[in-house]
This record gives C-alpha cells, structure tokens and sequence, in this order.
C-alpha cells in the first residue's frame, strides 16, 4: 500500500508538472529561438540549461524551501497569493500578445554563441523565471513534503530532471525542422489563448485556496 501511495504521488507530480512544461513561457520561448534562430547544438544546450535550472529548483524545494513553507503557513500563503496574482497578469498579458502578430521565426536570425554560453542563458532563464518559482514554491512542495522519506523526494527530483531534459530536448530538436516551424506559426494565437485560460484558471485557484487559509 505504502508504495502504491508513492508511486501515486509521482504520478500526481507529472501530472500536474507536463501541463506547466507544454505551457509557452520563457523556458520555452527560450529554447525555441535558440533552435531557430541559431544552431541545433546551441538549442540543445539551451533546453540542458533550462533542464538544470528545473532540477536545481525542484532540489531546493525537496531538501529546503519545502521545509521552510512546512512550518510558516503565512509564508505560503503570502506565496501562493503573490503568484497566484502574477499568473493572473502573465495570463493577461499572453491573451494580449495572441491578439498580436508573431514573431519571425527564421533559421540562422540569432547570432552564433558558445555552448556554454547557451547552456548559461537557458539556466538563467530558468531560474528567474518566476512561473517556474511558483510551482516549486507551491504545487512542488505541496505535492513533496518534508514528512516524505528522503528517496521518494529524491525521486521526485529525479523525474522533474527527466521530464524537463526530455521536453526541452524534443523542442530544441523539433524546432529545427521546418514544418513545425510553420506549424507553430499557423497554431500560435489558439495555442497562446488556451495557455492564457489554463494559467489564469491557475492564478485563480491560487488566490482562492490563499485567501480561505
């Protein structure tokens, strides 16, 4: 039973973390233009540098600012109000640029960087990205508490690095090819409404648990 209720949770967490991952945001659009713009390889180290960010902050949050939130209800609160307005203004702000023309996506528009500093620019996107802050900061810690045992918060760990590495890749790799590119293109403004729905739904669920304490 006690491992049904483990493997449960891990189920729980990719279900909840793929949708976070699929939305477009700045991880994504991150990846996509380095993979565009760029080269293939400098997409690759872009998606591995936004796939450590993701490992480090699910880290943090399994080892220590869950434990943190555990014990300051105020805090998470205060947390879970903050972000929840935040996604609320991001979702706002991406029905708004739906109702704008796209970008160009064209190969080779983004000058030639190193891998390293490709790598550096995704992890650093990553980490400031504060949609990504939220849902370590909320959903994660929820989900992985500190009343878990330590290998299950490892594995936790282990399968947000696995889902980001593998999400992140399969962009840097698709968006190379010139068929999804145009896909992208004809789909983007249905796409970024539906994201704007979800992430605000989101931001509503937030202040509303935040508020009821």
């Amino acid at each position: 039973m006690t491992l049904l209720r483990h493997a449960g949770m891990l189920v729980a967490l990719a279900a909840v973390y793929v949708p976070a991952l699929a939305s477009p945001g700045p991880n994504f659009l991150a990846v996509t233009q380095a993979a565009v713009g760029g080269t293939r390889r400098q997409g690759v180290a872009t998606a591995l540098g936004v796939a450590s960010g993701s490992t480090l902050q699910a880290l943090l949050a399994a080892t220590g600012v869950g434990l943190l939130l555990a014990h300051a209800g105020g805090v998470q609160r205060v947390v879970a109000l903050l972000g929840g307005a935040y996604l609320l203004w991001v979702a706002r702000a991406i029905w708004r640029q739906a109702r704008a023309a796209g970008p160009a996506l064209t190969p080779g528009a983004t000058r030639a960087v190193t891998l390293r500093a490709a790598y550096r620019a995704g992890l650093l996107t990553n980490l400031t990205n504060p949609k990504a802050l939220v849902f370590f900061s909320t959903i994660f810690t929820a989900l992985v508490g500190p009343g878990l045992p330590a290998g299950l918060r490892f594995a936790a760990v282990a399968l947000i690095c696995l889902l980001s590495t593998c999400w992140h890749l399969a962009l840097a790799t698709l968006f190379t090819q010139a068929a999804v590119r145009s896909a992208y293109a004809r789909a983007r403004r249905p796409l970024l409404r539906v994201t704007a729905l979800a992430i605000g739904g989101f931001g509503l669920h937030l202040v509303w648990s935040a508020a009821r304490g």
